[in-house]
């Protein structure tokens, strides 16, 4: 159980990551002082894509029941 719960973690905070790094680069649009240039939000956005993946995997794997 313990597991499953560290994989539904990482599909959370895979899913939180991808938005942040639109936001982030979208805040060039209004001139931001901390705007994403556009290679670190396609870092950002793949350390999200990769930390939800492997969240759906290790889920697969220990699926409660």
């Amino acid at each position: 159980m313990f597991l499953y719960r560290i994989a539904r973690g990482l599909q959370l905070v895979g899913l939180i990551l991808l938005p942040v790094a639109v936001a982030g680069n979208l805040a060039e649009l209004v001139d931001a002082k901390h705007a994403l240039t556009l290679k670190d939000t396609l870092v950002l956005a793949g350390v999200g894509g990769l930390c939800f993946l492997l969240g759906w995997l290790l889920q697969q794997r220990v699926k409660p029941g």
